[in-house]
């Protein structure tokens, strides 16, 4: 009999997540050549998206819990899977770190099991990330490998150049391989996949501020605005915003600094801990 994930005791944790992260509805559609049947009972997963969209993080983990529950009693393995993939994305969020790594591991195991080799790829991504957030970065690299061992999708090497830019910023602050995630970025406008884009721009911003290109950081800001507005990723706006106002503390400008601050603390998705006003100003990565 299958362990419940659910059940499992762990310690959650809470840290600042190192960096903003792919939103995981971008994955859970597209298993590639395993593509997993539809099921009738996902108005679980559609609601807990739309909490998380709007930045409710706690009732968005309930919600994908008792869609989880759901999908077991119905046998209905990918869909437990994909709930896994999803309360654990949740958790990374809210910066319970040690939940996030073991729901994203439960998911892994589980797409492998099936030979679902694109989801697969994914949760391992997505445990990479947590990995090197909790400072882990041997762990995060290997995890790094399986995901590209078992990728399948069309646009995988694009996906995970933008993962593993990601986790050199979380890591070493800047990204090693500018032109990849620079042929991701041209990919994804191309496609027009908004949820990708801000991403990307984020990322691209974290390593212009890392190089003290304050205002080719911020022009990249403004674009993940853009896109999120577009997108409904409602729930990035504090941290974009946290990331304003970090340069600005960097550029000496602490008034407006305070301002951007003020308005990331106000807008700050529920269940997520806002930095303190003197850690963004030490320049904390967000």
């Amino acid at each position: 009999m299958k362990k419940n994930i659910l059940t499992t005791s762990t310690s959650a944790s809470v840290l600042a997540p190192a960096i903003f992260v792919l939103i995981l509805a971008g994955c859970v559609g597209c298993a590639g050549r395993n593509k997993p049947k539809p099921h009738d009972d996902d108005v679980y997963g559609s609601r807990a998206y739309g909490y998380f969209l709007d930045g409710n993080m706690p009732l968005a983990a309930e919600t994908y819990r008792k869609g989880y529950m759901s999908a077991r009693k119905t046998d209905h393995g990918h869909g437990a899977a994909r709930y896994l993939s999803n309360i654990g994305r949740v958790y990374y969020e809210m910066g319970s770190i040690d939940s996030a790594v073991l729901y994203h591991r439960g998911a892994y195991e589980e797409f492998l099991a099936m030979g679902d080799g694109a989801h697969a790829s994914m949760a391992a991504a997505f445990l990479a990330l947590c990995l090197a957030a909790g400072g882990d970065g041997g762990q995060a690299r290997e995890w790094l490998k399986t995901a590209a061992s078992t990728a399948d999708r069309r646009d995988s090497e694009h996906y995970l150049s933008v993962i593993r830019g990601m986790i050199d910023c979380s890591l070493a602050t800047k990204i090693a391989d500018e032109v990849a995630v620079d042929a991701a970025l041209t990919y994804y406008r191309k496609v027009n996949e908004g949820r990708m884009l801000s991403t990307i721009y984020i990322l691209k911003a974290d390593n212009e501020t890392a190089k003290g290109a304050y205002a080719a950081a911020e022009r990249y800001l403004d674009s993940a605005m853009a896109v999120i507005d577009t997108s409904q990723e409602r729930y990035k706006r504090s941290r974009i915003l946290l990331r304003f106002a970090s340069i600005k503390f960097r550029a000496g400008d602490e008034g407006a600094g305070r301002r951007y601050y003020g308005r990331a603390a106000d807008c700050a998705p529920k269940g997520v801990v806002v930095p303190s006003i003197e850690e963004v100003a030490r320049y904390l990565e967000l």
